[in-house]
């Protein structure tokens, strides 16, 4: 393919470039009012995603977190759910059901995470299995 159709120097060889994936979250640009420092890109600061989530928390949950179950995989999404609700609604925390269900497939490492949130929290889940099954093979 001729490159004279194409108005910027070296066109080809850019858009073949090789690239690597970086999660949004950790690439970095450079800032150009200010040369040589950096930022995150997001599409929201990290205090506003806090500020949306403690809006919607208090909209929707009771403050005494009765009648409330959040159910967990024991995922990074669900265990930072428990963390900021430790930090910014700690009664609410305290009154809500956090119901980990076990259906014989998770890891092993599944465990031990989920021993280590309880303890961090002091939130013990109430864990649900499948019924008359207790091991894998089964």
């Amino acid at each position: 393919r001729s490159t004279r159709s194409c108005p910027v120097p070296n066109c080809i060889a850019k858009m073949f470039a090789v690239r690597s994936f970086t999660p949004v979250l950790l690439r970095r640009v450079r800032v150009q009012p200010f040369q040589g420092s950096w930022r995150l890109l997001s599409t929201a600061t990290l205090d506003d995603k806090v500020a949306t989530f403690k809006a919607d928390i208090e909209k929707h949950l009771p403050a005494d977190g009765k009648r409330v179950v959040f159910a967990t995989a024991w995922l990074a999404t669900d265990n930072v759910f428990v963390a900021l609700m430790h930090e910014h609604f700690p009664k609410v925390l305290s009154g809500m059901n956090l119901v980990a269900i076990d259906t014989m497939h998770l890891f092993d490492t599944t465990h031990v995470v989920a021993q280590q949130v309880e303890a961090k929290y002091g939130k013990p889940a109430l864990w649900k299995a499948v019924a008359d099954v207790s091991t894998r093979e089964e």
